[in-house]
């Protein structure tokens, strides 16, 4: 019976222990069950390790389980992400820092290491962290199992649990909390996988509209000219395009460092920006965002605004109204700012580098579209404005004076168009600087425009020359001058502390006696003023007997400044023969014109109106630097050494800046010891008002490597006792002497003076005009050195030159 009880017993507790194992493999599954369906549908890191936590604890009976993860760089430790446990549910992160410490004394921190299950049956266990030990006791855990989180050979965490009982973990538990590590390790890898794959296409998106929005901008830089119309559409591409919440265009005020909003376009803001938004200078904090683009020239970016920094005005009205994150795109013209698009955006996305390249991108084309456009402004206002005066120049002027007529002048009225010149205007800046005559020119402008009564009435035509629309009323030429006297200039000028007196000489034309259009008016009066400066009157009215000389002459200089704007010169060069040799030796350059009519003309037709009008100051200053580029062209070719002549008439000789330009001209460029030069020909007349002046300029261009030749030499004041005082290295004796050769007695005379006269001073002669072999013969007898003219070869283009030079001796 004993033994059947016994029997019994054995039964009953085989039983017991047969039901305790069903109900661990039941809560195993429902565990497992659990957890699988967990990482099914979490669609979030964190949500996928607190339910699987939470799991452990309500489903699988642990009191703690929590995850931590393991930071990417060496010797990172262990950092809390999730837990939960039996009771209190859910566990921040900063509440597990117990859980592991410094080194490998605690199981969760040596499984990592060794990347294998650690198991702590008992707490008490001295193999580990005192402090552990005595953290857990305090919670009342007492075994604990910690399984490393392992995925592509990585390991990324732990997953640890607890109990408050001393547990065998049994193989079957160890295998699942195992499994359910791996499953986990899994699942972390897939849901960080889709998320850089979604962060992926959403940067994607953003790149593709930054990037149509960059391409929409660049298109409307090419098709708008106007600046107000392409920053209103850069607005509205931002918005619509790039879909920022919306966009505002700030300018900069002229001269100031603060800037207007100019343009909006997209959703509703807070105004939390003042209407003048200052820009700092870097020496004190910047308030705003725009602000700090506009003064640093770089684009400027907020992405939280839940901070201090960067600068943002009014940063809590715009979070409390959906705003996530502002930039600023600044337009820089030559490094100043003059303007600004900011933008704002629903979406708190950190700015990446990519899209900040295509944000600078746009605002560099901004930036170059709003300066190619004030550049574009600046050319136009100075193609149709005087920008010393502020008048209109004559094309504007004659357009406003044909609307003048057209509008406001009936048959009966005769308006008088009086063109008018300060007298002596190049005295003033003589006297006292060229800056002292351009505030001068300001304030008689000044003057014509309160005397006119419109700027529409008033234009400057240049170097002191006004023009103006005179009243109606029925006065004189005479009371047209007297009425300029009592208004204009009645009272003197006061510049720069000094008080000076003007009169001005003036021509008029009347409508529509002398034509009925502003040009024909214009023109009229303009002959009308140059001949009373010829004749000293002060005042003269167009009549038709001035058209024959002074009309031609006036159109002839309009034509010749065309011809400087088109470029319609040209050098052609005639060579210099050695005598003794044959050899050139030297080319004279002879200035043409390609008249776009009448083809190519010689100097003779239009030097004369050259000096008259001062043009030849451009035109001798052109002539010089292309000589000094064919000559350094023939050096470059290594053609045969020549020097070349240059004609300098006495307006350029006796100008102030001659000298310096012509030092400049030949500066760095050393002396070829071959023959390669610059010879100047000027004549003994341009030399005569200020010789010991002429003669220490001399001395500075010979100075230089310059050679200075008197050219017609004998024609003039011709004197030992100039020869004595000149520095000069060659007489060119005039062709009118050598025209008469070998037949006319006085000319074989005046020849064989001169070349003695040059021998005698140490000088070179060169005869001009030689055209027979009969005076080229006389004239190597006579021992001249170089002889030019038609027998040799005519004027010829640089190009024939570059043939002659090369043929060689």
């Amino acid at each position: 019976m004993i033994r059947i009880a016994k029997h019994a017993g054995g039964a009953g507790a085989a039983e017991a222990s047969a039901e305790v194992r069903l109900a661990q493999l039941q809560r195993q599954y429902r565990v497992l069950s659990a957890c699988n369906h967990i990482l099914i549908h979490s669609d979030s890191e964190h949500d996928l390790v607190m339910e699987l936590c939470r799991a452990l604890v309500d489903i699988g009976g642990y009191r703690l389980a929590w995850v931590g993860y393991l930071g990417k760089h060496p010797g990172a430790e262990l950092e809390p992400t999730a837990g939960a446990t039996r009771g209190t549910g859910p566990l921040d992160p900063s509440q597990l820092g117990w859980a592991r410490a410094r080194g490998d004394q605690t199981p969760s921190v040596r499984a990592v290491h060794e990347r294998a299950t650690q198991i702590a049956r008992e707490i008490e266990d001295e193999r580990w962290s005192a402090a552990w030990r005595a953290q857990a006791g305090q919670r009342g855990l007492a075994a604990a199992l910690a399984v490393p989180l392992l995925t592509d050979d990585r390991c990324v965490g732990v997953l640890e649990v607890y109990t408050d009982r001393c547990a065998v973990f049994e193989n079957s538990e160890v295998a699942l909390l195992n499994e359910l590590a791996a499953d986990l390790a899994f699942g972390i890898a897939a849901l960080r996988t889709r998320g850089e794959y979604q962060r992926q296409q959403a940067d994607i998106a953003v790149l593709t509209r930054v990037l149509k929005m960059q391409g929409a901008i660049n298109s409307a830089v090419l098709r708008i000219r106007d600046r107000d119309l392409l920053l209103q559409e850069a607005c509205r591409v931002a918005t619509e395009v790039g879909r920022y919440h919306s966009a505002v265009v700030w300018i900069v005020e002229p001269g100031t460092r603060h800037a207007r909003p100019g343009f909006r376009a997209g959703g509703r803001v807070p105004q939390v920006a003042p209407e003048l938004l200052p820009i700092g200078d870097g020496t004190e904090r910047d308030t705003s965002l725009t602000g700090r683009a506009m003064r640093t020239g770089e684009v400027s970016v907020c992405c939280d605004l839940t901070r201090s920094e960067p600068p943002l005005i009014g940063r809590e009205q715009l979070y409390a109204d959906g705003v996530r994150s502002v930039v600023a795109l600044p337009f820089m013209v030559d490094g100043a700012p003059v303007g600004a698009l900011t933008l704002t955006s629903m979406d708190s996305t950190l700015v990446r580098d990519d899209e900040l390249l295509l944000l600078q991108d746009i605002a560099a084309s901004l930036s170059f579209a709003v300066r190619s456009q004030q550049q574009a402004d600046t050319a136009e206002y100075l193609a149709h404005y005087d920008p010393l005066t502020g008048l209109a120049k004559r094309s504007l002027f004659c357009r406003r004076l044909d609307e003048l007529l057209r509008a406001r002048f009936g048959p009966a009225q005769t308006p008088r168009v009086a063109v008018l010149d300060i007298d002596h205007l190049h005295n003033f800046n003589d006297s006292f600087g060229r800056h002292f005559g351009d505030l001068l020119l300001q304030k008689v402008a000044e003057r014509l425009r309160h005397h006119a009564g419109s700027d529409e009435r008033v234009g400057d035509l240049g170097g002191g020359t006004f023009v103006l629309v005179a009243p109606t009323i029925d006065v004189t030429d005479q009371g047209t001058a007297s009425l300029l006297d009592s208004t204009v200039f009645a009272q003197s000028f006061l510049i720069e502390g000094r008080s000076v007196r003007v009169s001005c000489r003036s021509g008029v034309a009347h409508y529509p006696i002398d034509g009925q259009d502003g040009s024909t008016l214009v023109q009229k009066a303009e002959a009308a003023l140059k001949h009373a400066k010829e004749t000293g009157e002060q005042y003269l009215h167009y009549k038709l007997e001035m058209r024959s000389e002074i009309a031609e002459r006036l159109a002839l200089e309009h034509k010749l400044r065309e011809a400087i704007d088109e470029r319609q010169f040209e050098l052609y060069y005639q060579p210099q023969v050695n005598i003794a040799s044959g050899h050139i030796e030297s080319v004279e350059a002879l200035l043409r014109w390609n008249h776009p009519e009448q083809g190519l003309m010689l100097p003779g037709r239009f030097l004369p109106v050259l000096e008259s009008s001062g043009l030849i100051i451009p035109v001798g200053k052109w002539v010089m630097q292309r000589a000094m580029q064919d000559s350094d062209r023939w050096r470059r070719l290594g053609l045969r050494p020549v020097r070349v002549a240059v004609n300098v008439s006495a307006v350029q000789f006796r100008g102030r800046e001659f000298i310096g330009f012509m030092l400049d001209l030949v500066k760095g460029r050393l002396r070829d010891p071959r023959g390669f030069g610059i010879d100047m020909e000027i004549t003994e007349t341009a030399l005569l008002q200020d010789i010991d002046a002429a003669g220490r300029q001399l001395r500075e261009l010979r100075a230089a490597g310059i050679r200075v030749a008197l050219d017609d030499f004998g024609t003039g004041y011709s004197s030992l006792g100039l020869l004595s005082k000149l520095p000069v290295d060659l007489l060119k004796i005039d062709r009118s002497f050598i025209k008469g050769l070998p037949g006319d007695h006085t000319c074989m005379t005046l020849t064989r003076t001169i070349i003695g006269l040059a021998s005698a001073f140490g000088l070179l002669t060169v005869a001009e005009g030689v055209e027979t072999a009969e005076q080229f013969k006389l004239l190597r007898l006579l021992n001249c050195d170089q002889s030019q003219g038609y027998f040799h070869c005519p004027p010829v283009s640089a190009r024939e030159i570059d043939g002659l030079l090369a043929l060689g001796p």
